[in-house]
């Protein structure tokens, strides 16, 4: 197969071609350039985020031939970060912790902890998905990554820092990877697409950074999508129609519709965006974003879209949340309704439902003027009966 998808034609090679990360960099770095290193780290975090990459590019940094101490950069042109790179250097061990979950794997690993490395610095073990192994393997782990020899270090890779044991943890230099900020993907993403010289325009990798949702392999794999769905370039119309999404001009005529209380005009808007052949969920997930934006611009003023503005004046903050907790409520639910349509259909129809009535100014003074007049009603004077007892009292004191 000759063509490589991008994923893996572009994997950093070196900490520099790392995108985002910062924290988690400076940290390795700073450990190699002091000598400050660890017995074992976990890197944690969401998928596709660069938790096994930069594993991998810390491997070569520290068994690199370049000098006589671990380097900052690995070289990239060595023996040992060739093999590293194509994955069949002796001293670097990577283990699938999901098809090899049981206690005889660890113990075939961890037998192998003793010899020292005969090529390179370190021995080297990455486990990647390392939640997945069993408790039995963990317990086997735990005195090892406690005293490990001084040229064995742990790598561990997990997407679920949960499930990983307290005991494991505490013998672990633990670093959380974040999710990339959407302008690093787009930049990226585009500083990629001008390496395969792929036109493109900035609508379209804003579409792509946004799905990615903060993922650059996601982001990467849904780019190959788009290249072979547009035939080797990029356009807006088709990315929306890959990913199902609308412009948001459709979401904002609708909003519009529902704030104004106008049924007959908000059924003609959602009939204009079922006309587009649209997943629903992804215009759901868009509406939610336009409240989100009109509820941030009443709060901060932070937004230079005209119609968000407009919006955000004509509608008050409190039927905003509101709007917003019916859509979010939806797409709790969005999965399980048979119907993907009808559940929109349905949002649409509550929001509608909860629209304030508004009340005629007329009948508001009106309503006033009742109560000002029965409040100023003089109410009759009311006479208590006379008791038997005040009555025998009365004739007593004219006896007397």
């Amino acid at each position: 197969m000759s063509y490589q998808v991008l994923a893996r034609k572009y994997r950093p090679a070196s900490f520099s071609e790392v995108v985002g990360q910062e924290h988690v960099l400076k940290a390795l770095k700073n450990s190699i350039q002091y000598n400050r290193l660890h017995q074992a780290y976990i890197f944690s975090g969401t998928r596709g985020v660069g938790k096994t990459t930069i594993a991998r590019v810390f491997a070569k940094c520290l068994n690199c031939l370049n000098g006589d101490m671990p380097q900052v950069e690995p070289c990239n042109i060595c023996t040992v970060c060739e093999e590293i790179k194509v994955g069949r250097h002796l001293e670097f061990i990577e283990l699938d912790a999901a098809s090899r979950t049981g206690v005889d794997d660890m113990r075939d690993l961890l037998e192998s902890t003793q010899y020292k490395p005969t090529n390179a610095r370190y021995k080297i073990y990455l486990i990647d998905e390392v939640h997945m192994l069993s408790a039995s393997s963990f317990n086997a782990l735990l005195k090892t990554l406690e005293e490990p020899p001084s040229y064995v270090m742990f790598l561990m890779a997990t997407t679920m820092i949960k499930k990983v044991p307290k005991t494991v943890l505490s013998r672990c230099l633990q670093l959380n990877l974040k999710a990339i900020p959407q302008a690093q993907i787009k930049q990226h993403i585009g500083s990629l697409l001008d390496l395969e010289s792929i036109s493109y325009d900035d609508e379209s990798i804003s579409l792509i950074a946004d799905s990615a949702q903060g993922s650059i392999r996601d982001g990467l794999t849904l780019l190959d999508q788009a290249i072979a769905h547009g035939n080797g370039s990029l356009t807006a119309d088709q990315v929306k129609a890959l990913l199902g999404t609308i412009d948001q001009s459709y979401i904002i005529e609708l909003v519009r519709e529902i704030a104004a209380g106008n049924g007959d005009g908000a059924y003609n808007a959602f009939y204009k965006i079922t006309e587009l052949n649209v997943e629903y969920e992804q215009v759901l997930r868009i509406l939610i974003s336009v409240f989100h934006q009109i509820a941030l611009h009443q709060e901060f003023n932070n937004n230079d879209s005209e119609p968000i503005q407009n919006l955000a004046q004509s509608m008050e903050p409190q039927i905003i949340q509101l709007h917003y907790e019916i859509a979010l409520n939806a797409l709790s639910k969005f999965h399980v309704h048979p119907n993907p349509k009808e559940a929109f259909e349905l949002c649409i129809l509550r929001m509608l439902a909860f629209h304030p009535a508004e009340v005629d100014s007329a009948s508001k003074q009106e309503k006033k003027n009742f109560k000002i007049n029965s409040s100023s009603k003089v109410q009759p004077e009311i006479t208590k009966p006379v008791t038997e007892a005040q009555n025998r009292s009365q004739s007593t004191t004219i006896e007397i």
